[in-house]
């Protein structure tokens, strides 16, 4: 570092630091309001950098790197150890899936979506809803699985209402042709009731609130009696085709 008179400045060329002192008059006239250090690059790389500049790079190499903020990455991002670790907001890949080879992949509220597959080592469980007697309408929340079991005698027929969840319509969060699968199994120790042909989505039959919901069942119909046996078994398919706008195919299994 080299220190001379602000009043000495001349033109010149290399590297080195100029202390300008409050006070100091340049040879122009003008006066400093304040003291620092003028630090001067002739190969005009940056230099004494401080505060919160916005810098664009080309390349870096480091260790780490710690971001407060979003970061985006325009060509992808590879981590080659130690992992990505989403401690709010969660992990979101919009191209190219997602692998994990290891420690599972969990979600712990709605439905996913794999658009290229999922690749997963090992076995998958899944959460499985059960209540004692159906009656009527009941509300599927998928949210909470996507088994439904019924241990009691029904009452009367019953059908079910698929939603998201309480608060989420199933119509949000399916885009158009999305799909999602589910499966009812009821107790069935009579022939009396069974399921109606009346399945609601996001509390709406068919005509209403501008849903259009078509059921088609495998056989070409829909059950008219129960098992009376062991258990009635329904499968349902369920395929968005446009905003409001669902097709289910449906099917009835007898497992005695």
């Amino acid at each position: 570092m080299s220190r001379i008179r602000a009043d000495k400045i001349l033109d010149r060329a290399g590297t080195g630091s100029v202390e300008l002192t409050q006070g100091a008059t340049l040879p122009s006239g003008k006066t400093l309001s304040g003291s620092g250090t003028i630090a001067v690059n002739s190969s005009g790389t940056s230099a004494g950098l401080t505060g919160t500049p916005s810098i664009t790079v080309a390349d870096i190499t480091g260790i780490g790197a710690n971001l407060s903020g979003i970061a985006t990455v325009a060509s992808g991002l590879t981590v080659t150890a130690g992992g990505i670790t989403a401690t709010a907001g969660g992990l979101t890949v919009t191209a190219h899936g997602a692998k994990v080879t290891a420690g599972g992949l969990e979600v712990t509220a709605g439905i996913s979506t794999l658009g290229g597959g999922a690749d997963i080592e090992g076995f998958k469980v899944e959460d499985g809803q059960t209540a004692a007697t159906p009656n009527g309408e009941f509300n599927f929340y998928l949210a909470s699985g996507h088994f439904f079991r019924y241990t009691g005698t029904p009452g009367a027929d019953y059908y079910p209402n698929f939603k998201h969840s309480a608060s989420i319509d199933l119509n949000d969060r399916m885009d158009v042709n999305d799909v999602i699968t589910a499966t009812l199994a009821v107790n069935s120790p009579a022939v009396t009731y069974h399921i109606a042909n009346t399945i609601h989505i996001d509390g709406n039959a068919t005509g209403e609130n501008s849903y259009t919901i078509d059921t088609d069942w495998v056989g070409g119909s829909a059950p008219d009696a129960g098992n009376g046996s062991g258990h009635d078994v329904y499968s349902f398919t369920i395929i968005k085709t446009a905003d409001k706008t669902f097709l289910i195919l449906a099917n009835a299994l007898a497992a005695a």
